[in-house]
């Protein structure tokens, strides 16, 4: 459970809280998401989030992730919310489904810190960025378009299983990110 401090009160967000506000078309982005904020809640604030105090970088253009990181942190309402996958295009993090050349790679800043994060290898099978290239060219089939989603279900539950220190890498540095423009 994440506690995320919202002004003068305190909110306690589950992964199933996650699911109900995004929905399940993209439950593995937003697994990881979740398991992201577990990580930078542990690393950068103490188990608590004050969701006025981040500035995150995407590098995939991933619709669950994006959901996830905003119902916790509302920073794209807030506009400190980007995606730029030139981030990561130099980075050792695998690649995303996204359709945008995209990586597995987030940069978070709050307060004077920045978490740099990349999903660790193995995490993705080869078989579920193949089917979702095929939703970004048109070419899936129905058969397939149900097989990726069992993949995405089958993720997710791999993802949610795990302590988020074991599925990420990360380097925690002093705060360099400008405050992005909104998304």
């Amino acid at each position: 459970m994440l506690c995320v401090k919202d002004h003068d009160c305190f909110l306690y967000i589950t992964y199933e809280d996650i699911i109900k506000y995004h929905g399940r078309t993209f439950i593995a982005g937003a697994a990881m998401a979740y398991k992201l904020l577990e990580l930078t809640a542990a690393v950068l604030g103490n188990g608590v989030l004050a969701r006025d105090k981040f500035r995150i970088v995407l590098a995939v253009q991933g619709p669950g992730i994006i959901d996830a990181v905003e119902m916790v942190t509302r920073a794209k309402t807030l506009g400190a919310l980007l995606v730029d996958q030139q981030i990561a295009r130099e980075k050792d993090a695998p690649a995303a489904a996204d359709g945008q050349n995209g990586k597995y790679y987030f940069e978070i800043c709050y307060e004077e810190k920045q978490l740099s994060v990349w999903l660790q290898s193995g995490f993705v099978p080869e078989e579920f960025l193949d089917l979702a290239a095929k939703t970004h060219d048109g070419t899936i089939t129905a058969a397939e378009m149900l097989r990726l989603q069992q993949l995405k279900e089958e993720i997710a539950a791999v993802l949610v299983s795990r302590q988020a220190q074991d599925l990420f890498d990360y380097r925690l540095s002093e705060a360099v990110l400008e405050k992005p423009a909104q998304i």
